[in-house]
């Protein structure tokens, strides 16, 4: 025998053992799960104290479960296509600078108060212009 054929031989031997193994996994026997815990939340593939058997078989007929697994990889399918959509949208805005959108000016009411403008302090010395509370008499400012 040549190498590339044995390496073809064992290629062929090898994945024919892994067909024969996927189809007893997954034709073996149901697998008996427990629910354990006090309040049964646990669950487990080892019997427990307390412990109920769950089954766990999938009840559904093959054209169900064919059906379950085409909508699961129709949807896997759209989830990866607008996942690639917003990749390619967050891309072609990478690196553009945020505008700086202002908002217009809001007219007054008619009815509004007029805006008054700001008035002037008045200097500490002009006793024309401070209330008549807040001067202080020439006779009393002086020691």
């Amino acid at each position: 025998m040549t190498a590339p054929f044995r390496t073809f031989v064992r290629a062929a031997a090898t994945a024919a053992g892994l067909l024969a193994a996927a189809t007893v996994i997954a034709a073996g026997p149901p697998q008996t799960v427990y629910r354990c815990g006090p309040d049964g939340r646990i669950y487990s593939q080892t019997p427990c104290q307390d412990g109920q058997a769950v089954n766990v078989e999938d009840s559904r007929s093959a054209a169900q479960q064919r059906a379950a697994r085409e909508t699961a990889e129709r949807e896997s399918r759209s989830a990866q296509q607008m996942a690639k959509e917003r990749q390619q949208r967050e891309a072609a805005v990478r690196g553009q600078q945020p505008i700086g959108i202002k908002p217009e000016p809001v007219a007054q009411a008619a009815s509004a108060p007029k805006a008054k403008g700001k008035r002037k302090k008045a200097a500490p010395d002009d006793a024309g212009t401070m209330s008549p509370v807040m001067r202080v008499p020439a006779s009393a400012a002086k020691p």
